[in-house]
Parts: C-alpha cells; sequence; structure tokens
C-alpha cells in the first residue's frame, strides 16, 4: 500500500472510530438507565461527551427523564445531593458542585458555562491562616420549575430560585428570586418582572 492509500485508510477509521463514539454516549443514556454507586440517570436522558460524573462520601445523584447534559459538564457531589427533574437543559461547560444539596425543577434551561455550588470557602478573620485551611460552609440551593438561567451566571449558596424566573447571563446569585422575577448583574438584582397573561 501507498503512504497515500495509507492516510486515506487512517482517515477512515478516526471517522468510523468518532461515529461509533457518538452513538454509544446517546444509547447509554436514552435506551439503557445508567446507575452507579449513588447514581440514577432515568430513561430518555441523554448525557454528552466529556461530562464528568463523581459521587463522593456518600453523595447521591438523581437526573430525570428527558433530560439532556451537553459536553463537558462537570458535576460533583461530595457528602451532598443532587436532584434534577425532568426535561430539564444543561448547557456545555456547566459545573454543579453539591457538598448539601442541590434541587433543580422540571422544565428549566440552563444555558453554557453556568456554576451552581452549594457551598464556598469560609474566609477567616486571621489573614495569616490560609484560606484552604478555614474550611467550608454551605447552604442548600433549590432552583424551581421553568427557569430560565443565561450564560455564564453563578448561582451560590442558601438561594431559592422560584418558579419561572430568569436569570440573566453572567449575573451573580446571592439571594433569593421570586416567582416570574427577572434578575441581572453583579449581585444580581431586580430588572423586570414576565408578565402573566390575563384571560
Amino acid at each position: 500500500m501507498s503512504d497515500g492509500s495509507l492516510k486515506i485508510l487512517a482517515q477512515y477509521l478516526a471517522g468510523i472510530r468518532g461515529r461509533i463514539r457518538r452513538i454509544f454516549w446517546r444509547l447509554r443514556a436514552r435506551w439503557l438507565p445508567f446507575s452507579n454507586v449513588g447514581v440514577m440517570i432515568a430513561r430518555g436522558t441523554v448525557v454528552g461527551p466529556q461530562s464528568d460524573f463523581r459521587c463522593t462520601d456518600g453523595g447521591s445523584l438523581r437526573i430525570g427523564a428527558v433530560t439532556h447534559v451537553s459536553a463537558d459538564c462537570s458535576i460533583i457531589i461530595k457528602n451532598g445531593r443532587l436532584e434534577i427533574d425532568d426535561r430539564v437543559f444543561i448547557g456545555r461547560g456547566c459545573t454543579i458542585v453539591a457538598r448539601q444539596s442541590i434541587e433543580i425543577g422540571s422544565d428549566c434551561l440552563i444555558a453554557e458555562r453556568v456554576t451552581i455550588r452549594d457551598q464556598d470557602h469560609r474566609i477567616h478573620g486571621d489573614p495569616a491562616i490560609p484560606i484552604r485551611s478555614a474550611g467550608m460552609d454551605s447552604a442548600p440551593i433549590k432552583i424551581g420549575n421553568n427557569v430560565w438561567i443565561g450564560a455564564g451566571a453563578v448561582i451560590l449558596k442558601g438561594v431559592m430560585i422560584r418558579s419561572g424566573a430568569v436569570v440573566a447571563a453572567n449575573a451573580v446569585v446571592n439571594r433569593d428570586v421570586a416567582e416570574n422575577e427577572i434578575v441581572g448583574g453583579v449581585p444580581a438584582r431586580r430588572i423586570g418582572m414576565r408578565k402573566i397573561a390575563s384571560d
């Protein structure tokens, strides 16, 4: 075989390998319920390639039906609980870290590069003490149904985002968000309300 033929064959095999990998990721979640220690993923849910699920120290993860977790997402549960309801879309490159409890309701849209963390590092009064040695503070996060979180937003510990709310892109949410409220900015504040159709 000539060098040109070998190169064409190598490209052909690489293409087949890529197609098989994509089919595997779709099949794994679409037709087979995936479960591991502490992890339950319902039928009809799709998990994108290179998404990393880590459940340690007794943590638990439950993802409902017909949910889509895009590629390159990082979901880490350490001695905590993460529950994602049905028909949720999680965009590419999101990070969700649960040390205590995070609940995400049904029909939510979470855009790319969103970060949701129910814990942060404690800041000690003595600057001589390294921040990494000061421990962690955590508080539950609850996100209601039909919530839209824009790209690059950050949801901090102890926050409740009620159903129908909208979080603008790159907002940092450190307080509760009311039902149908639209928030944006750093820190996030009310910038509007969704209109409720009258009869």
